[in-house]
């Protein structure tokens, strides 16, 4: 039977427009699973069709590819496209496309469409594909799905690609993800090389692709095309512009344009304003930021709440008054921003730098308003606040303040207002006058923190104003009308020191009756002042049995307080002078790095050694016994050292037997009614 020869003409090819000659050179496979159809290739003796392929977001003209019917005996390298792998037939005749047609943009690192189409797509009629394509790219643009829908278009239905196909395109670049300013060049480039002219439309896509990713040079050059054309950049298009330039980091034309928008009266969108802010922040512009925003409010548009709660923040962290007191009266006096505890510290530390009582004042109200209880620091920043603007009534009302909400002043809290006084010589009585108009005209109870910070003013002042003292006396006297739990020892420490700084022993021994009187129990602090009053007035048996009352409770001696002590002893040859100058607290130093050992602990050590266990100095070198010690030492310094150690152990038992001696084990601190002593100072 004579076998009918096939005749491949157009009809045949319209038919079965998938079919290639190499199909029936290549032997089926019947045991494998069918492969998708191969892509498209053009016959040798087939007539000339213009058949248009889809490759890598362009469309190439197929009817520049030369016919290639011969199958491929080598491998196709594996392409690196991160796109999902090709059928062997589809690589195969990929790469006889991506050879025969150099100059198309399907070079080596594109690849052709996805054959594999979803069903909703393929199914649907070429209007509601155009429709569709429309949508998806005025939406959502995505670039695969766009993809498939123009491969459905061009490849399957043979629609010839037109201007709007290349803009939606170009328009599938805005993908956040996927989109390139490389693939718009291109796709600009085949336009141009197709003999299609890009309209304004087209041209703005592209502006709008280098708005997510942008070109500086692709830019210019799709300007430069639009001036030539005669073609009016558009609304949208000033925004493109500007946000690729703020995608650049270029604000100074980025501000440029935006004013050159506001001269042509172009509405700036939401999201234009939005992002300039956002940019602008975060170079620390916080002057053109409070001007755009105030010229925004002046014409009436609205702003996010998320974009005024960031200014807030982001303004008060850097410091800037203006931005963050506009903020804070349009939003949050207002009751349209809550903002946080930590942004609210950062408006209150602002507020305290530049001596804004307005401001302060203003977010105490808004922790009033919302229940929020302030910190410590908040009413540190609040006080301070007030006395950078000098008014010390306010001060000593916040201080109240912490009083009645159970937070206790520390010294961060009446350090700037001492401060303020001493630096503006304000007069301490003036100040005790306030805190009684507090009590009496505005029922507020006074803490002590307040007396304390005017006995410590006293206690400055005291030393070139001997009269201060009296005053302070009488201050104290009128304590228990203010504070009714009496005066703590802080309060006492502070008039003490002003009694000694003003010469006056009898006032400060009055104080140390009243303390002994009330129970007040005094501190190491409250012993040093006391024996130096004494060592001043040349007592120095009273100084050295309050040094004696020190060491039983265990308290030691301030760095300083030793030093003075040490000082004024030496000045006498009173045996309590030279009792108190040579006592072992006083005598001790700080503890060098080598220090001697006793005579006990080396043995333990030369135990631990011998047992392989050697114990380690705190710094890291190991413990010296004294023989050690005397090893490294020449004779003459290990006669001294001998020598001062014989001294030590006798000082230290002459102490011990004068103890016994005297009865000093057995004497008790009761005030100054031991007997009169001939400088006025009693023990």
């Amino acid at each position: 039977m004579s076998r009918r020869a096939l005749v491949f003409d157009g009809l045949w090819y319209s038919l079965c427009p998938s079919f290639s000659l190499s199909t029936l050179s290549r032997p089926a496979p019947f045991l494998k699973k069918p492969r998708p159809p191969p892509a498209f290739s053009v016959a040798a003796n087939s007539p000339r069709r213009r058949c248009y392929k889809r490759k890598a977001g362009g469309f190439v003209d197929l009817n520049k590819i030369t016919d290639n019917t011969a199958p491929k005996t080598s491998k196709t390298k594996p392409s690196t496209d991160p796109g999902p792998p090709l059928p062997p037939n589809e690589a195969s005749n990929h790469e006889q496309d991506a050879t025969s047609a150099p100059d198309s943009i399907a070079g080596e690192h594109s690849r052709p469409l996805s054959r594999r189409v979803p069903r909703n797509i393929s199914e649907k009629t070429t209007d509601d594909l155009e429709s569709m394509l429309e949508a998806v790219t005025l939406k959502s643009p995505n670039i695969r799905h766009t993809s498939s829908i123009l491969g459905v278009l061009i490849r399957d239905r043979h629609i010839k690609p037109t201007a709007r196909h290349y803009k939606a395109l170009i328009l599938a670049n805005t993908d956040s993800e996927r989109g390139s300013p490389d693939m718009v060049r291109l796709l600009l480039d085949e336009m141009e090389n197709n003999g299609i002219t890009a309209d304004s439309g087209t041209l703005h896509s592209a502006l709008q692709v280098l708005a997510v990713h942008p070109d500086y040079i692709l830019r210019q050059e799709i300007l430069g095309k639009l001036r030539d054309r005669w073609l009016p950049l558009s609304p949208p298009g000033w925004h493109f512009v500007v946000a690729g330039l703020l995608r650049e980091h270029q604000l100074e034309l980025a501000l440029e344009q935006l004013e050159l928008m506001q001269r042509k009266d172009i509405f700036v969108e939401n999201w234009l304003h939005s992002i300039i802010i956002y940019t602008l922040c975060d170079f620390q512009e916080f002057d053109e930021v409070h001007r755009l925003m105030q010229e925004r409010v002046n014409q009436n548009h609205d702003m996010t709440l998320s974009l005024w709660s960031h200014v807030l923040n982001e303004a008060s962290l850097a410091s800037h008054y203006e931005a963050t007191r506009f903020v804070w009266q349009r939003m949050v006096d207002l009751c349209y921003l809550h903002p946080s505890l930590s942004t609210c510290s950062n408006v209150l530390d602002l507020a305290a730098r530049v001596g804004s009582a307005e401001l302060a004042s203003s977010v105490f109200r808004y922790f009033t308003e919302t229940q929020i209880l302030p910190r410590r620091e908040d009413y540190d920043l609040l006080i301070q606040t007030y006395v950078k603007v000098g008014d010390l009534s306010a001060a000593f009302d916040v201080l109240c303040s912490m009083h009645d909400a159970e937070v206790t002043p520390a010294a961060s809290s009446t350090r700037p207002i001492a401060e303020s006084m001493l630096r503006t010589r304000f007069d301490h009585r003036e100040a005790w006058q306030i805190l009684k108009r507090l009590q009496w005209d505005h029922r507020r109870n006074i803490p002590l923190a307040c007396v304390r910070t005017i006995a410590e003013v006293c206690e400055q002042r005291a030393e070139q104003d001997p009269t201060v003292v009296d005053e302070g006396i009488a201050f104290y006297k009128e304590l228990y009308t203010l504070c009714p739990g009496g005066a703590d020892v802080a309060v006492y420490n502070s008039f003490i020191r002003m009694c000694r700084r003003g010469n006056n022993r009898q006032a400060g021994m009055f104080l140390v009756k009243e303390m002994a009187s009330l129970g007040v129990i005094p501190d190491a602090t409250t012993f040093e002042s006391i024996i130096l009053m004494c060592l001043d007035a040349g007592n120095f048996r009273s100084a050295y049995l309050y040094f004696q009352d020190l060491v039983k409770r265990e308290a030691t001696v301030s760095k300083e307080a030793r030093a003075e002590i040490c000082e004024l002893c030496a000045k006498s040859v009173d045996e309590f002078a030279l009792r108190l100058q040579y006592h072992p607290q006083l005598q001790k130093e700080e503890v060098p790095e080598q220090e001697l050992v006793e005579d006990t602990e080396p043995e333990s050590q030369n135990a631990a050694r011998a047992r392989g266990r050697v114990q380690a100095h705190p710094t890291g070198r190991p413990f010296l016994s004294p023989a050690e010690h005397r090893m490294g030492m020449s004779v003459e310094e290990r006669r001294a050292w001998n020598k001062r150690r014989r001294k030590e152990r006798r000082r230290r038992e002459a102490i011990a037997r004068n103890g016994e001696e005297e009865g000093w084990a057995d004497w008790e601190a009761g005030g100054l009614d031991k007997g009169p002593a001939k400088d006025g100072v009693d023990r």
